[in-house]
């Protein structure tokens, strides 16, 4: 065994030479049909560049991976920049704006209005570039030079962003001719992105398909939900009328003392949105019962409790239920949902329970409404018996309340369903666009802390399951709402920045979550903190960072 080192690879023991190539390692041992997308040495992601010198845990990365998935986007994304500028020059540009339904939304900034062949023209050049097996070369360059690079090629907002920041050196990854960053490692070749797929809404605006994790490597299907389109174009240009498109933008406002005017702008702004649904509810004619649903952290508790005051500010009275106090008691939980840990599924609630109390209340009957016990994991019953009159909204707020189930026994005319979720329409630049479910996840990893006793490795590890509850519980019911409600504030992350930075820097080295917290701290190094003394007591931030009049 003279010059061997033993790995651990698979569950299995492997005595290899010494300094052996991690290309040469990857090829000797992926039984997979997939392609390796990216490396793990003792839990770090590391270049392919690296050699095996020491005794080390190696584990492979996959496309259906929550590490592999973020490099093999940012793999594609590279791609598809070489290949535009390919087809239509350099100064054809790629502006990645937001995520939306499995996918990413991108515009192509060209001098006239692309048509369907040209779709077909960019993905058969990026095949070719996938088909040609080539590299993704890592350079480490100088802050300045990152910096004259980028003002060179006219990326003034990669230059500003980059100055803000302290690092000396920027990892950069060279693509033919193109220079860029994603801030995950990259594939170390095309030939590892070898599904993807685009979807042409027309006027120069696409949507990026490849591989998720649930979809077990296979492009999902693309559905289109024009509300939520429009919910981020809205709030884009609301941002772009006060000149504010990038993280620098903000950055600047912090600098110059002026961001605590800028996030009372902010507030209104949602608050406007708010009093429009409520005029809306109350000029629907015989309307009574408002759903209120979105996935994690979306602020449903501080937006109900808003679009209330609003309409009781119409003169309506409002009766607020909550979902959370309709979960079945622990004994009843289902076996199989438990032992998943699948604790966003709908067979955790009493939806048969919650059906009687909707049809009584509607009819006028008196209920006794439950207060779930958390600690205990029961429904307790310590109230009176409640009416409501025909004067009288009902709202309901909920991961789920937009699943039918819960309203079998309601007329839809009787019914206004609000889906809502932080869309932000900020970007770091134009090729790194601030991801929902990154600020969702953000806004519950600061919660879990605040409120619920929970960790961080223990909400990062979660965090896919409560996804896969989303994509199959909550996003199939998008398509049937009324209006869709953006909760995203701007200025957000920068004030949860200084709650999440200290709770994801705790994470060892040796646990399985520490490259997620790695990559999240990676893009937060971007926005200067905010003080949370700046945050009104009633801004639905306050839901997640503590101290909101919303209790």
């Amino acid at each position: 065994m003279k010059d061997k080192i033993k790995v651990y690879f698979e569950n299995q023991k492997l005595y290899i030479n010494s300094n052996l190539d991690l290309k040469e390692f990857i090829v000797e041992n992926n039984s997979r049909e997939f392609p390796v997308i990216g490396v793990k040495i003792n839990n770090e992601i590391v270049s392919y560049d690296e050699k095996i010198k020491d005794s080390s845990k190696i584990e492979f990365l996959y496309a259906n991976d929550l590490d592999g998935n973020k490099i093999y986007k940012s793999g594609l994304k590279h791609i598809l920049i070489v290949a535009v500028n390919e087809l239509y020059g350099k100064n054809t540009q790629v502006f990645f704006e937001h995520s939306i339904d499995k996918g990413i939304c991108f515009t192509i900034r060209h001098d006239s209005i692309l048509e369907d062949e040209d779709l077909n023209k960019i993905k058969l050049k990026m095949n070719q570039i996938v088909n040609e097996d080539l590299p993704f070369k890592k350079i480490n360059v100088t802050k300045k030079d990152a910096i004259n690079y980028y003002q060179n090629v006219n990326e003034l907002e990669k230059a500003r962003i980059i100055q803000g920041v302290l690092d000396k050196f920027v990892v950069m990854y060279k693509l033919k001719d193109n220079y860029n960053y994603f801030y995950t490692e990259m594939p170390y070749s095309t030939k590892c992105i070898n599904k993807f797929d685009i979807i042409y809404l027309g006027n120069n605006k696409f949507v990026l398909l490849f591989p998720v994790i649930s979809a077990d490597y296979e492009i999902p299907k693309y559905n289109h939900y024009p509300l939520n389109m429009r919910a981020f174009s809205e709030y884009k240009k609301w941002i772009s009328s006060l000149n504010i498109s990038y993280v620098a933008d903000i950055n600047n406002l912090v600098s110059h003392n002026t961001i605590a005017d800028f996030i009372r702008t902010n507030e209104l702004y949602l608050q406007k949105n708010i009093l429009k649904e409520a005029e809306k509810i109350y000029t629907r004619e015989n309307i009574k019962l408002v759903l209120i649903a979105g996935p994690s952290s979306s602020g449903k508790t501080t937006t109900s409790r808003k679009l209330a005051l609003a309409l009781k500010a119409y003169g309506l009275k409002i009766f607020t239920i909550s979902l959370d106090d309709y979960y079945l008691n622990q004994s009843q939980m289902p076996s199989d949902v438990v032992k998943n840990r699948d604790f966003e599924s709908i067979k955790l609630l009493d939806t048969k329970l919650l059906n009687n109390h909707l049809t009584k209340l509607v009819n006028h009957e008196k209920v006794i409404l439950p207060k779930y016990n958390f600690s205990l994991g029961v429904k307790e019953y310590n109230s009176s018996a409640v009416s409501i009159d025909d004067k009288t909204i009902i709202i309901l707020e909920g991961n789920h309340a937009l699943n039918p189930t819960l309203l079998e026994n309601l007329a839809s005319n009787n019914i206004y369903k609000i889906y809502i979720s932080p869309f932000s329409p900020l970007a770091i630049d134009r090729h790194n666009h601030l991801s929902t479910v990154d600020l969702r996840l953000v806004r519950r990893i600061v919660r879990d802390n605040q409120f619920r006793s929970v960790n961080v490795e223990e909400t990062l590890k979660s965090w896919q399951l409560v996804r896969k509850g989303e994509e199959e519980f909550i996003f199939p019911f998008m398509k049937d709402v009324d209006s869709v409600l953006n909760t995203s504030l701007i200025y957000e992350i920068g004030v949860l920045k200084v709650y999440v930075e200290p709770l994801l820097y705790s994470v060892p080295v040796t646990s399985d979550m520490y490259e997620e917290a790695k990559r999240l701290t990676e893009f937060l190094k971007f926005f200067h903190p905010i003080p949370s003394e700046y945050v009104e007591k009633s801004s639905l931030l306050r839901e997640f960072i503590g101290g909101s009049i919303f209790k």
